[in-house]
């Protein structure tokens, strides 16, 4: 999810109704806006929402326990950051965030221990300028072009439009390439997005339905509280299908939606993964809102691969390994791309 505390703020209220079956905070809601209150509502809320848990083999109580001492010590907005980030930091969660409302706070993530730094092992412009001969944008996300006249590259670095624009923009893609003995596809700096569209975009490479995941979600207040366990499925979708071999590229920056893409990609013969291990966090999210006006996200449910496991705080684990260096990026130099066009010609 990316850090826009205006957009959080807009969607807030439909995000929160959309998992209205849940019960409310098992005590009674606080009111006023004091460190202990605002560490009560946001326990509270992981307590009834969130969905890993188990997964996460985390003892919650014993989290509210260890906490609630300084939380009615403290007095300052730095002293209830400090503590409500060590709580988050239990979980060990990249979807788990925090995003103050103070100049002097930073935001926080539970899966970095802090704020995420920028990525230094992929810049996508080095590729578009240094080793792309054409490259058609589709949106600011979304693109294609060619590595040579017989291998083709596509780079999507979010699945956050509607299902539509990838919809007209794989068959334009897919049409261009048409003739190539091979695609990389590049999603090494994916942020998420919808599962559906990765659904789809993996279904454009498939040659026969396979199981890629499965997803519950909290339902309500007690942790074993989950909807029925879905099942998807990677299969034929769209127009045409591009059956050739296809290298998909990921980073530990490739995230939730991009990680639910690559389960359904390693679903397909023809794909090969490499890269580097994903980020480890699938579940989708729902922010809620502090009583200070600082807004929190919650992991509500429960992803997991086609063999049954949880790859949360793990990650994806490429066929191939290779990981960019940081000096190489600044020269304009992508040696896992080189490795991935090796390895398709």
């Amino acid at each position: 999810m990316k850090k826009n505390l205006l957009l959080l703020t807009g969607i807030l209220l439909a995000l929160v109704s959309s998992l209205s079956s849940c019960e409310e905070l098992m005590v009674a809601k606080p009111t006023g806006s004091s460190p202990e209150k605002n560490f009560q509502l946001m326990w509270g809320k992981f307590d009834t929402h969130y969905g890993l848990f188990a997964v996460k083999n985390v003892n919650w109580n014993s989290v509210y326990t260890g906490h609630l001492p300084m939380a009615q010590a403290a007095r300052t907005d730095k002293e209830l950051f400090l503590i409500l980030s060590s709580m988050l930091r239990t979980l060990n969660d990249k979807h788990v965030n925090i995003y103050t409302t103070s100049s002097e706070l930073a935001d926080y993530n539970s899966g970095v221990n802090g704020h995420q730094p920028a990525q230094e092992d992929f810049l996508f412009d080095a590729v578009r300028d240094n080793y792309l001969d054409e490259y058609q944008e589709i949106t600011n996300d979304f693109g294609y072009g060619k590595l040579s006249p017989d291998l083709g590259y596509i780079h999507v670095s979010s699945f956050k439009d509607d299902l539509s624009v990838f919809k007209d923009g794989m068959d334009k893609a897919l049409k261009a390439l048409a003739s190539t003995k091979g695609i990389v596809f590049d999603i090494r700096d994916h942020s998420g997005g919808s599962d559906h569209v990765s659904k789809y975009i993996a279904g454009r490479f498939a040659e026969s339905k396979k199981l890629f995941m499965t997803s519950k979600k909290r339902n309500g207040p007690d942790h074993n509280n989950f909807d029925d366990l879905l099942k998807w499925y990677v299969e034929k979708e769209g127009k045409s299908q591009y059956t050739k071999p296809v290298v998909l590229l990921t980073t530990s920056r490739t995230i939730s939606a991009g990680e639910t893409f690559t389960f359904a990609m390693r679903e397909n013969d023809n794909v090969t993964h490499m890269g580097a291990t994903t980020a480890g966090a699938f579940s989708d999210v729902v922010p809620f809102e502090l009583l200070n006006g600082w807004i929190y996200t919650v992991s509500v449910g429960d992803y997991r691969g086609s063999d049954g496991k949880s790859y949360e705080g793990i990650g994806i684990t490429p066929k191939i390994h290779s990981v960019n260096e940081k000096a190489d990026v600044l020269k304009g130099v992508d040696k896992t791309l080189e490795e991935a066009i090796k390895l398709l010609k």
